[in-house]
């Protein structure tokens, strides 16, 4: 009686592994990949604790003073993307935005915010210029003062992106890094609606 009930327990063990070793048909994983590389949505956005952002700061590559409402008045939307120099997800993702603003720079802002600095230059201000120049950004990267601190200590988690429009008003955004093509469709979609 024991050596069957083995058998039986032996047996079951085998059926359950085979079931949960069932590899899929690689044509239909392939199939499945394609569609996600031709099809990328739009990331579905969350209200900010954020109305509005409003600044009046230095840019952190060349010092000079940068106005909110200067800033969004040249283009309808803005992306606005706070980092800090301590934010691995942040740095990862930031070669991304790089590409993205040199494909839709003609049609929006792109704003960094990195918030582990400050416009005293004495807090992680050259580990900042390193990251943005090593991942080959090329737009506006701000440092929070008293003013934007006010309201950047509503954002807890990094990274932080949300859009803006020319009046400076936030229309949404997400917390985590975003994939490019998920962040792209974003994009186009915003641009449409915000004409």
């Amino acid at each position: 009686m024991k050596k069957i009930f083995k058998i039986l327990i032996l047996f079951a063990l085998a059926l359950t592994l085979f079931a949960c070793n069932k590899k899929n048909n690689p044509a239909e994983t392939n199939k499945v990949e394609e569609k996600d590389k031709t099809t990328a949505t739009a990331i579905e956005l969350e209200k900010m604790p954020i109305e509005n952002f409003d600044f009046q700061t230095m840019d952190i590559l060349d010092g000079n003073v940068i106005k909110s409402e200067e800033f969004y008045k040249e283009k309808p939307l803005t992306l606005v993307n706070v980092w800090g120099t301590f934010c691995g997800p942040c740095k990862e993702e930031m070669p991304d935005l790089a590409k993205l603003y040199d494909e839709y720079k003609d049609k929006m802002n792109f704003l960094g915010v990195v918030v582990d600095t400050n416009v005293s230059m004495d807090t992680n201000v050259e580990e900042a210029q390193k990251i943005i120049k090593d991942s080959g950004v090329n737009y506006k990267n701000i440092m929070p003062n008293p003013t934007t601190e006010d309201t950047l200590v509503n954002i807890t988690a990094m990274p932080t992106t949300f859009f803006v429009n020319s009046e400076g008003k936030v229309l949404g955004g997400f917390v985590g890094k975003a994939d490019k093509d998920s962040l792209k469709a974003t994009i186009d979609k915003l641009l449409e609606e915000n004409k």
